[in-house]
């Protein structure tokens, strides 16, 4: 019987070229300013982070045992239009961040994209919308003075934002 191996192999080499890129451009970036950690400070380390957490994961794949492969691992039909559907919901995500702002774009995100992975309880996916969305919006702006984007919708949340300014 095929196991999983392979795939996760291929995944851990994908991930670790990935970090090589990322941490490249990172070093493209100021890595330090007089004010104290540039732009390029934080994306250097996580990239860091992920090369050593692939390379753990490629050995893990080569070296201890490994799980076997589903039979419907590369026949499922249902498991490319969920792959599919994920990607559309990224790109569609990252294009209305400036037109919708950052809360209502959230706010349809993360259902779909909760409901897409399937086998979540419905009130998980309530919990995890509103803390990605909402209260991450106010830990980034009142908290960490971190602007996001804002769109015209965003008159719906002024009684959420009376009681937080």
């Amino acid at each position: 019987m095929p196991t999983m191996k392979r795939p996760y192999q291929i995944t851990a080499s994908i991930l670790f070229i990935l970090s090589v890129l990322i941490t490249y451009e990172s070093l493209q970036l100021k890595y330090y300013t007089p004010l104290g950690p540039g732009p390029g400070f934080f994306p250097f380390y996580l990239s860091l982070c992920l090369a050593v957490l692939a390379l753990v994961m490629f050995y893990q794949a080569t070296f201890k045992k490994s799980d076997s492969r589903p039979d419907d691992f590369i026949e499922s039909r249902l498991g490319y239009l969920r792959a599919l559907a994920i990607c559309v919901a990224w790109v569609w995500a990252a294009g209305m961040l400036e037109r919708l702002g950052y809360r209502l774009t959230m706010l349809f995100f993360f259902p779909f994209l909760l409901l897409t992975l399937g086998r979540v309880k419905w009130y998980l996916i309530v919990l995890i919308t509103l803390l990605g969305s909402i209260v991450t919006f106010y830990v980034f702006s009142i908290q960490l003075s971190v602007p996001l984007p804002v769109g015209p919708f965003d008159g719906i949340f002024e009684p959420i934002d009376d009681l937080l300014y």
